[in-house]
């Protein structure tokens, strides 16, 4: 009985420990820091996209900036759907419906392209 008792506790505290640690994308991208896996679902000047953005970078823009491109990135947080509107990288080479990663925390993190 006794040794039944101490497997089931193991197993239990072995399981409990995996769901705690932190999830980090390819290696480098921590849920933790905001980084979440998205889809692109807008390209275009920054008062053009139509789509609404819960976090919006936007609003940092200055009025110069209105032509600027911009890119909206759906992706889901605690299982509830989201927008991220983010001006477009210079070097990035997005289109519409790659599978990319966004951080809804930080306007200037870039917008890298997933491997899967």
């Amino acid at each position: 009985m006794k040794v039944r008792t101490k497997i089931v506790i193991c197993a239990a505290l072995a399981g409990l420990t995996g769901c705690a640690s932190p999830t980090v994308l390819e290696g480098k991208y921590s849920e933790a820091d905001g980084w979440r896996k998205g889809t692109v679902v807008e390209i275009g000047p920054a008062k053009s996209l139509k789509r609404s953005s819960f976090y919006d970078c936007r609003t940092e823009a200055s009025d110069m900036e209105g032509n600027a491109p911009y890119v909206m990135v759906a992706f889901l947080r605690n299982g509830h759907p989201y927008a991220r509107a983010a001006k477009l990288p210079t070097d990035a080479q997005l289109q519409v419906g790659d599978k990319v990663y966004v951080n809804f925390k930080d306007c200037n993190a870039p917008i890298p392209k997933r491997s899967s």
